[in-house]
């Protein structure tokens, strides 16, 4: 996905390769941008582009007037095609999109080796006089991204953090769980995720502040992660308070694929609250059969 593409909305934007990632620059448009302004940034999972998009914003004080947004640009290989649905602030708007959407088409020849080209139809024939007809009532912009929606199914972005989770993309995985909690912020499987992604990548001060705001959920994988991150920071005590409200609340060790990091970290307290267990229910079951009178 090399190369010069194209908005209706957005201007040019010309797109490299520097190792992982991928980085459009732009230069003018409707958000008049300095030469070679990096306008989108992001590391390519397959088809998707996990990326932060620059826009310009326009709309009261509220609305800043750049602005960097986490997207996920859908790329269609067929058409060579970027499309990507953004949020705005309520409130915002960009003149850089049409509605919400952001579509740019590639501009650069496609080298289509020896396959025959499609017959040209009637209605993408110029009239007689050599002028293109100019295009028909909704073809632009919104066609593109139905078109591309239906040829390249969305993946929902809570989804697909977990996917790049669970195969070590932390930094893309942190992305998308980000992007799905600045529209539902207590979601307690994104807190979740990211939390995960941050000690991926290190950052156990940041997972502790962001499981810390799922510590009142009732789903024991949260606490069980809550537990390694206190275990990554060097505080037993609270791993083991965390990892038996895990246990309080039903969960057990099962080789799930996304809890093997933290399972395997935790595998000796895990057997000694679990040891502990067993001995309080084998020491309830003697009390309630002592005094009984057997013949």
């Amino acid at each position: 996905m090399s190369g010069p593409y194209l908005g209706d909305t957005y201007g040019q934007v010309r797109f490299r390769t520097e190792g992982e990632r991928v980085i459009g620059t732009a230069t003018g448009g409707p958000c008049r941008f300095e030469p070679d302004t990096e306008v989108i940034s992001g590391e390519l999972q397959g088809n998707v582009l996990v990326a932060h998009v620059l826009l310009c914003q326009q709309g009261g004080s509220a609305c800043e007037e750049r602005k960097l947004h986490p997207a996920l640009v859908v790329f269609n290989p067929k058409d060579r095609v970027l499309s990507a649905m953004i949020r705005l602030r309520e409130g915002c708007s960009s003149p850089a999109l049409k509605g919400n959407a952001l579509v740019l088409t590639s501009t650069a020849p496609q080298d289509d080796g020896d396959v025959e080209p499609e017959p040209e139809s009637e209605a993408a024939k110029p009239p007689a006089g050599g002028a293109m007809a100019p295009p028909a009532e909704g073809v632009g912009s919104a066609a593109l991204v139905a078109q591309a929606r239906r040829r390249e199914p969305e993946i929902p972005p809570l989804e697909e953090g977990q996917r790049q989770l669970l195969a070590g993309n932390h930094a893309a995985a942190q992305t998308l769980f980000t992007h799905v909690l600045e529209s539902d912020a207590r979601n307690p499987e994104a807190l979740m995720g990211l939390g995960a992604s941050q000690l991926g990548r290190g950052d156990t001060d940041g997972a502790l502040k962001t499981l810390e705001r799922a510590r009142a959920s009732t789903r024991p994988d949260v606490h069980l992660w809550l537990a390694y991150a206190h275990f990554r920071d060097g505080n037993r005590g609270r791993a083991r308070e965390s990892l038996r409200k895990a246990l309080d609340l039903g969960w057990a060790p099962g080789n799930r694929p996304l809890e093997a990091v933290p399972e395997s970290a935790l595998r000796g307290e895990i057997e000694i609250l679990m040891q502990q267990r067993a001995r309080k229910r084998a020491s309830g079951r003697d009390s309630t059969g002592s005094g009984s009178t057997s013949p």
